[in-house]
């Protein structure tokens, strides 16, 4: 008699491109996608800017800031050229 056929599909993968991948890879379309690892949101972010915006912000300024005269001399101003003179 014949060969009996397989019946059972086989295991559906699909090619996909993503940010861990960037070179693609074959993946399960029914799998669940792996949860990523729980990382410390940044500093900050939009809720502290939020809240900052909603209660003010609070500035120290604190001994390590720079004193206004070596301000003065790292960001004067520079001396006007002087204009060329004319011969004559």
């Amino acid at each position: 008699m014949g060969q009996q056929k397989n019946t059972k599909p086989g295991k559906r993968l699909v090619w996909r491109i993503t940010a861990d991948a960037p070179l693609g890879e074959f993946v399960d379309p029914d799998a669940q996608p792996p949860r990523p690892a729980t990382t410390d949101p940044e500093p900050g972010g939009w809720v502290m800017s939020s809240f900052d915006l909603l209660h003010g912000a609070d500035i120290s300024e604190g001994p390590d800031t720079v004193p206004d005269d070596v301000f003065d001399e790292l960001f004067r101003t520079p001396d006007p050229k002087p204009k060329p003179r004319t011969p004559g």
